[in-house]
């Protein structure tokens, strides 16, 4: 029970540290996507994609500047050693008992995330396949349209994909990663330059290979299902990754603006029947504006590739280990004091009952001098191997916290103490 208490609040830890982590990178894209002003729509898709990534990723490559490795700076750069821990078997005080009620508290907690993670899968993964039986089930489009279809990618460069016929309310999308197929309404038939317009955009998501993001929205959202925010940037990805096919389709020559426009005008009007369905009406109005003003640039230049490289980089990259940003401090507490002064109550220079800072330090300088000089150490109630153990333990720095930043320099009288004993 306990250890699957900690096991669970363990996990729970990490989902916080991937929740506050992608937050911030969010903030920090949507700074970049709106102060960038016109940036290129692939670009906006890319930004958003590495934050989505960086929801779905626990941990990273130790790299130097990410942004996991400024936090871990900025939170750890000091850790204090608890004496207490430290203390050989003899001295330390009994472990706390186990709350079984927080071990409960935990694994109930972690149960209620695991069954969130596990509906948001279980309904991906059912929309899918039904998105996948009703395509492999569809009448396989006329040859003209597969004639049309195998150009097109050609033109791309991408392999030809199977080409069906839906439903009539159902808007144009592309299936599968490996083996892709493309499904279009029976109206675009009847409008070769629409369907010419439609499958340049489809083509466009398979040459983005989108189905990769697509799968990492669905790990994202799974993991942090509970963060409103991953579903708010997922909803970004996806009209940036939409505008960004647009861009592709319009690069090719193939088809005008106009035409482009009355394409998304007509698909709006169906339902659509996945998240990669060509038109969604809430950015249509935008999708529009951007296809008859904007200049279309589907290819990111080599500068945005080299600050592409950076932001994932930035964003991607995991902590450095803890001791490459702590710095130790020991802190001298009543607890030590009382357990040094029932080792070595010769120590006590002024007969007080008690250890002072200034005691404690020059008892760990005189007990360094005589295991240099091969003397036994001063007479303590310990055990042999407790003794053994309290000398390796008495070797750390003990005077290194004193009370003004002045003094901070880990002396404290030591020397002028340590000769007094």
């Amino acid at each position: 029970m306990i250890g699957a208490g900690l096991a669970a609040k363990a996990w729970l830890a990490t989902l916080a540290m991937m929740t506050v982590q992608g937050t911030l990178l969010a903030l920090v894209a949507l700074f970049v996507t709106r102060a960038g002003g016109k940036l290129r729509p692939a670009w906006q898709a890319a930004i958003w994609l590495v934050v989505v990534v960086k929801f779905a990723l626990p941990w990273g490559p130790h790299l130097r500047g990410s942004l996991s490795d400024l936090i871990a700076l900025l939170t750890h750069h000091e850790h204090a050693v608890d004496p207490v821990a430290a203390l050989p078997p003899a001295l330390a005080p009994l472990p706390p008992v186990p709350n079984v009620g927080m071990a409960v508290l935990w694994i109930a907690l972690g149960l209620v995330w695991a069954a969130g993670a596990t509906y948001t899968v279980v309904r991906a993964v059912r929309a899918h396949r039904r998105a996948a039986h009703a395509a492999r089930t569809a009448p396989i489009a006329p040859p003209f349209a597969q004639r049309l279809v195998a150009t097109l990618a050609a033109k791309l460069g991408v392999r030809t994909p199977r080409l069906h016929v839906g439903a009539p309310s159902v808007g144009p999308h592309v299936l599968g990663l490996i083996r892709t197929t493309i499904v279009v309404p029976p109206a675009l038939l009847q409008r070769p330059e629409l369907l010419r317009a439609a499958l340049l955009h489809e083509l466009a998501h398979v040459r983005r290979r989108d189905v990769l993001g697509r799968i990492a929205q669905v790990a994202a959202t799974s993991l942090l299902w509970f963060w409103p925010i991953v579903r708010l940037v997922g909803r970004r990805l996806d009209a940036a990754r939409e505008t960004a096919c647009d861009a592709w389709a319009l690069e090719t020559g193939e088809i005008g603006r106009p035409t482009y426009a009355r394409l998304l005008v007509r698909m709006a009007e169906l339902r659509t029947a996945s998240a990669m369905a060509l038109a969604a009406p809430h950015a249509l109005d935008a999708r529009v504006r951007a296809v008859l003003d904007r200049p279309s640039h589907a290819r990111i230049g080599k500068i945005q590739r080299i600050a592409l490289a950076g932001w994932i980089v930035l964003a991607l990259g995991g902590a450095r280990s803890a001791s490459a940003h702590e710095r130790i401090a020991c802190k001298y507490t009543p607890q030590l004091a009382q357990a040094l002064y029932l080792s070595y109550p010769e120590a006590d220079l002024d007969g007080d009952g008690q250890l002072s800072r200034d005691e404690a330090c020059g008892l760990q300088a005189h007990l360094r001098r005589e295991a240099e000089n091969g003397q036994p150490p001063l007479v303590s109630h310990l055990d042999p191997a407790s003794e053994a153990e309290l000398q390796s333990w008495l070797e750390e720095p003990l005077c290194c916290n004193c009370e003004t930043p002045e003094a901070n320099s880990g002396t404290c009288h030591l020397e002028t103490v340590g000769a007094e004993l």
